[in-house]
């Protein structure tokens, strides 16, 4: 008695699956034509991501209806466009969409062909070009949320005297190198490169910046002291 149940049971729930598989294409029609997708809202403030590129993503992903579009696959399609920071998608009843769609925000150049925002997390334009206005960071790539805060804070201090910094590189030794908006070069090297750097600032103080803004090259990495380039025609001791 108890095997001749469990095999009805057994029957039943199969005979369900069956059912199920032949019905739901059935009611997937029927949804569509009850509550199709009639307007789809979008929030955000954008600088580079257009309407007419949020469109193209997501107007073939919601002819499902309301029930059966998949809020997932929206996000994914969004979020595949290279502006896209972060995407949320809810359904509105009774026959919308709303998508609020956060947009990166780039801080500093990565290598070459890459952005960072302020995480460290990269992010690749179809423009690099546009973005030269911005500091460039150049280092290992496990290391760059580190040396983005490193970065923050040299250009702090580096402003204090007067001075942007453009770009930073990190060697796959550590070597530090510095450059200014100015073109002047700065070699901190692998050993103790914020040390130098304070000394260097302060020396920087006492000079004045007639006397900095003449400096082309500075090279930190001698053990009791540093050298210094001139620019073109000029002719300084110090």
């Amino acid at each position: 008695m108890i095997v001749w149940r469990a095999q009805i049971r057994i029957a039943v729930s199969a005979l369900i699956v069956v059912v199920s598989m032949l019905i739901w294409p059935l009611l997937q029609n029927m949804i569509k034509e009850v509550r199709p997708i009639r307007h789809v809202g979008v929030e955000g403030e954008f600088q580079y991501i257009s309407k007419e590129d949020i469109q193209s993503k997501i107007m073939p992903l919601i002819h499902g209806g309301y029930f059966a579009i998949d809020l997932q696959e929206i996000q994914q399609a969004v979020m595949s466009l290279p502006w896209a920071e972060k995407v949320q998608v809810q359904r509105i009843w009774p026959d919308g969409v709303n998508l609020r769609l956060y947009e990166q925000k780039p801080v500093v150049r990565w290598q070459d062909n890459s952005l960072l925002n302020i995480r460290g997390e990269i992010f690749k334009p179809l423009n690099i070009e546009q973005f030269k206005f911005l500091p460039a960071l150049y280092g290992p790539a496990e290391q760059r949320q580190r040396l983005l805060e490193v970065m923050y804070g040299l250009s702090i201090g580096l402003m204090d005297q007067g001075l942007r910094l453009t770009e930073f590189r990190v060697s796959n030794r550590q070597s530090w190198l510095l450059t200014m908006e100015n073109g002047m070069t700065v070699q901190l090297g692998r050993f103790e490169p914020l040390s130098k750097l304070t000394l260097l600032l302060k020396a920087f103080v006492v000079s004045g910046n007639e006397l900095v803004n003449k400096i082309a090259y500075v090279d930190m990495r001698y053990p009791n002291g540093y050298a210094v380039r001139w620019r073109e025609n000029e002719q300084m001791s110090w």
